[in-house]
């Protein structure tokens, strides 16, 4: 996904020794993993430290429940995500982000997530972890995207409102999320040229 650098955020811990940040990030990785085989209501701290290969002691002392596992972890994604350059065109930019999403939805993360959609209608705190990391990120990475093509004459004022923005990265959601079908850099480069494209093509300010 996509993301700039952000700061840690607060995590869940009881105290104790100090942290090795190392096994943080060998536990969250289990824990993707174990999102995408089971989903979050068969996920249990016992699989998460098999998984990592630490001590259940280790995982409790890090988070009181499954839910402070799995929140800190939705949350933690943003500061791993990749960075989208600057390529210095809309088009050049468009491709860049949506080749970036489309390898988030087929990476631990994005299979993670979709497994937690489920769990999201009744966890409050899960839909408000991702809002506020991996969401936030690409819709900050999608506004900074929108905006310099404004900046440079590219785009008309106000495109990122607009449904037309939105289009530029429904169809890879959607593939992602509802239909199974591959979401891999041949059909990116489709959607580009027969949706994508011509939509920003019919965007250019009036002369």
């Amino acid at each position: 996904m996509v993301a700039a650098q952000m700061t840690d955020p607060p995590r869940s811990t009881r105290g104790g020794r100090p942290r090795d940040p190392s096994r943080d990030e060998v536990i969250r990785a289990a824990i993707l993993r174990l999102l995408a085989e089971v989903g979050y209501s068969a996920l249990t701290m016992d699989a998460v430290a098999a998984e990592a290969g630490v001590g259940k002691a280790t995982i409790y002392r890090r988070w009181r429940t499954k839910q402070d596992l799995v929140v800190d972890t939705i949350a933690d994604m943003s500061r791993v995500m990749a960075v989208p350059t600057d390529t210095g065109t809309i088009e050049g930019d468009l491709r860049e982000i949506m080749h970036l999403v489309a390898a988030a939805t087929t990476s631990p993360a994005g299979a993670a997530i979709r497994s937690l959609l489920p769990a999201m209608q009744h966890q409050p705190e899960l839909v408000a972890a991702f809002r506020n990391g991996p969401l936030a990120v690409w819709r900050a990475a999608y506004a900074a995207m929108w905006a310099r093509a404004e900046a440079r004459g590219e785009v008309r004022p106000g495109l990122a409102q607009s449904v037309a923005a939105e289009a530029t990265s429904a169809l890879i959601v959607q593939r992602w999320l509802l239909t199974g079908e591959p979401v891999d850099d041949e059909y990116v480069e489709r959607v580009l040229d027969v949706v994508v494209l011509p939509l920003i093509a019919n965007a250019r300010p009036e002369a």
